[in-house]
């Protein structure tokens, strides 16, 4: 009986050899069709590093363009019942006023003058058509469109902008 599995097991490796894979496939004597081919997890592996090498350097970047100062504290231990006499300067408060009132970034695509003070007038900026009285952004307004270039205010500030 055993000769008979062995031939068997024989024709059906030589059969299987007639559609080789790789050159040890058609030399060798002891390959085996049914065997797996072993799968290695090394590019699995190599694939998470770079992740997570990916991540780290992507949090490094992130923290050094956040840049947060730091807050100022007093690391001199207080005793009960001393008081210190010297007081740290308050810190200065950046000046919102001047950024929230900054210019606002306007790409001009165009303009129509028809006359002075006109409800035709329009402004083409940022994709949009804007008139007299207009928003241009949360601060600004536009409050007049000329031949030259426009005028905007906000709160107590006006500027002329010149079209070129």
């Amino acid at each position: 009986m055993s000769y008979i599995l062995d031939a068997l097991k024989k024709a059906e490796r030589d059969r299987l050899r007639e559609d080789p894979k790789e050159l040890d496939d058609f030399a060798s004597s002891n390959w085996d069709p049914y065997q797996a081919p072993s799968k290695s997890d090394l590019p699995r592996y190599l694939l998470l590093l770079a992740f997570l090498m990916l991540v780290l350097g992507a949090l490094l970047i992130y923290s050094r363009m956040l840049n947060l100062p730091q807050p100022l504290i007093d690391s001199t231990p207080v005793q009960p019942g001393l008081v210190s006499a010297e007081v740290a300067p308050p810190t200065p408060m950046p000046n919102l006023v001047d950024k929230a009132l900054s210019l606002p970034q306007l790409q001009i695509s165009g303009h129509m003058y028809i006359d002075e003070g006109s409800a035709s007038n329009r402004l083409f900026a940022n994709g949009r058509s804007f008139r007299r009285g207009d928003k241009i952004d949360q601060h600004w307004t536009l409050s007049n469109i000329g031949i030259e270039g426009i005028e905007i205010n906000a709160a107590e500030r006006r500027e002329i902008l010149p079209y070129r």
